[in-house]
């Protein structure tokens, strides 16, 4: 081997020669790398498009109920598709309803995609149990009820929310028994996605629960429960926030409950509430009256023209702007006979946002 280092050159010259040989080398062993490894990627998202493609037309056919018959076979499913089978059906699962779900259901079962669950159920992976728990409750799968049930206390945010979505998918009725009680507990969960499970639940099933749930918690959880309780049918909601804004001392519960009045039973002790001492109160009794006030509340919302804070003036005049028994005529009239200066700007501004002179 001595004649691969026989050389000419002295000791620092060869040594750099071979350096810059080896640098050559590399480059291009990582060049060669780097061309494989997008030639593997390009393949494998290719094959995912592939794969996706057919599975997304068996989908749509069994959404139409003219499906694959029972007796005709499924596209493969290889090991390593199991994956992407599962998260297309469940977003296909997840914007359906009806007959169609029935119809994925018993797609999912010829497919194998239950017992695919199953076994990820019981992964120590995060990411795959949560796609376990979500196409278990997809499916319906009942046998899993106490399992999911335990993990709507879990500490991850996103498996615990994810559990109480399915249980609500299984058994609508006993799932928001569970669920909402827990709503003001576990304020990880995003509310949006609390709002979509109580929107899939529905109003007729959530109203009962919610209406306990609020009515059973401190101020806090109150508040924070109200933020939910539009989704409820609205004779329990008006009865709802009449008892709220009748009894509570707290001003954050009134002025969430004022946000929901809808004017069918008119606005509890309203007087008193254009006289609050916090002024978002106020604020929001003003845009209250905005909204249902009568001919009798005008001289309330007159009364806070003047108010000190410049928010409460500001929704006074636009509640005024927009009560809809008053004309143009009307409105400048009013605007005439304040005295405070403070009550004309305001005005003038809130009639320039209407287009009124």
């Amino acid at each position: 081997m001595e004649w691969l280092f026989r050389s000419s050159f002295d000791p620092l010259t060869t040594a750099a020669l071979w350096s810059i040989a080896a640098v050559l080398v590399t480059t291009i062993v990582l060049f060669a790398y780097t061309v494989g490894l997008r030639y593997a990627t390009n393949t494998a998202q290719r094959n995912r498009k592939q794969f996706l493609s057919v599975w997304r037309d068996v989908f749509a056919g069994a959404l139409l109920g003219h499906g694959i018959p029972d007796n005709q076979p499924l596209p493969p499913v290889r090991r390593r598709d199991s994956i992407e089978l599962l998260e297309e059906w469940n977003r296909v699962r997840s914007v359906v309803d009806g007959r169609a779900v029935d119809n994925l259901i018993r797609l999912a079962k010829r497919t194998g995609i239950p017992p695919i669950a199953e076994k990820l159920f019981e992964s120590h992976r995060m990411r795959a149990r949560i796609l376990a728990v979500q196409t278990i409750g997809h499916l319906r799968m009942n046998e899993f009820w106490e399992e999911l049930r335990a993990l709507v206390d879990h500490d991850n945010t996103a498996i615990s929310i994810t559990a109480a979505a399915a249980l609500v998918d299984i058994d609508p009725a006993a799932g928001v028994q569970i669920v909402v009680p827990k709503i003001n507990r576990r304020r990880d969960w995003p509310k949006n996605k609390v709002s979509v499970i109580l929107q899939h639940a529905g109003s007729a099933r959530i109203s009962e629960p919610l209406y306990r749930a609020i009515r059973s918690e401190d101020s806090s959880g109150q508040t924070y429960l109200l933020q939910f309780a539009r989704l409820i049918e609205s004779e329990i909601l008006d009865a709802l926030v009449d008892e709220l804004i009748r009894g509570s001392q707290d001003p954050r519960v009134v002025t969430a409950s004022l946000k929901l009045v809808s004017g069918f039973k008119g606005v509890p002790r309203i007087a008193s509430l254009t006289q609050h001492e916090a002024w978002y109160v106020r604020m929001q009794a003003a845009k209250v009256l905005g909204r249902v006030g009568q001919q009798e509340h005008l001289s309330l919302l007159e009364s806070l023209l003047d108010d000190p804070e410049w928010w409460v003036r500001y929704r006074a005049g636009q509640a005024i702007s927009a009560l809809p028994f008053l004309g143009p005529n009307q409105l400048r009239a009013i605007r005439d006979r304040q005295t405070d200066p403070y009550a004309v700007d305001i005005l003038q501004q809130c009639f320039a946002e209407v287009g009124l002179a």
